[in-house]
């Protein structure tokens, strides 16, 4: 899970290079087709089946990931890659709550407290100073917010669908969706460009299958705090590739809200409450 949040937050300081020269579409469709490519070879490898059960739900993730991965690919070229990496991290406490809201499950009181806390620390990360308190920093929690539906969407997948399945529809249907609008702002890359374009599908796959392999041998209560390393490695590529230097509020609210998370995800497998199709990936897999 640590190399995966390695790999994400390489994925991240890619999009966020090219991003600056190469219109948002684009970058997305190389990240999701390269993806769709790579895992729909494995799949046929494997002799998996491409077509999937549920398609309804399918689209639904498909159509709610898409939309993260974009408004998170938008304020990736905006904001620092660390404040970024946080607010896409903040999609647990979303789950939590569209986990109440659309699947009936019980909001403990330890939640609720979790929940407010994590709440503090995005108004910190979100301070009004104009630095993160924009559209982009709007966009990267709404990213958080989308990821979140998408996650949702996944435990019900399980009972039909493999991760396998799942992972292709939603690359797939990034890259279709994606085309129209990239072919109407296109801008051919030069080398370098498509090397970093490329290089973003790559890395996000790799990454996205350390993830599964973590949960798929570890308990998710025990692996998924160190998907937060994820924002760990961001900080760290922004001060040495973008020159970004995080302050004091961004600090502190990202152990908020990052220590909220792990809480979190501690909390509700005392509880008993099911989480393992619940844990989101890092930033920019949804």
């Amino acid at each position: 899970m640590t190399v995966a949040g390695l790999f994400f937050a390489g994925m991240a300081a890619m999009v966020k290079q090219v991003g600056r020269s190469i219109p948002l579409f684009e970058v997305t469709f190389f990240r999701a087709g390269v993806s769709a490519l790579i895992i729909g070879t494995a799949m046929h490898l494997k002799g998996s089946r491409l077509k999937g059960e549920n398609h309804r739900l399918l689209i639904i993730r498909a159509l709610s990931g898409f939309t993260a991965m974009s408004l998170n690919f938008y304020a990736l070229t905006k904001i620092g890659l660390g404040d970024a990496s946080l607010l896409n991290q903040t999609s647990p406490l979303f789950v939590l709550l569209f986990s109440w809201w659309f699947l009936g499950e019980k909001l403990h009181q330890a939640l609720v407290g979790l929940t407010l806390l994590s709440f503090l620390g995005i108004l910190l990360i979100l301070r009004p100073s104009g630095a993160v308190f924009n559209l982009a920093g709007a966009a990267a929690l709404l990213s958080a917010v989308f990821a979140a539906g998408a996650y949702v969407s996944i435990r019900r997948l399980h009972q039909t669908d493999s991760f396998w399945t799942m992972a292709f529809y939603f690359m797939a249907a990034a890259a279709l969706l994606s085309f129209a609008p990239m072919l109407l702002t296109w801008k051919t890359p030069d080398a370098a460009q498509l090397i970093l374009l490329i290089g973003s599908g790559a890395f996000g796959t790799v990454g996205q299958l350390l993830m599964t392999y973590a949960y798929k041998n570890e308990e998710a209560s025990w692996v998924a705090p160190f998907s937060y390393m994820g924002v760990v490695f961001s900080f760290v590529l922004g001060i040495f590739f973008f020159q970004e230097k995080p302050d004091l509020y961004t600090l502190l609210g990202g152990a908020l809200t990052i220590g909220a998370g792990i809480v979190m995800i501690r909390t509700r497998q005392g509880i008993r409450v099911p989480f393992s199709a619940t844990v989101p990936p890092p930033p920019g897999k949804s």
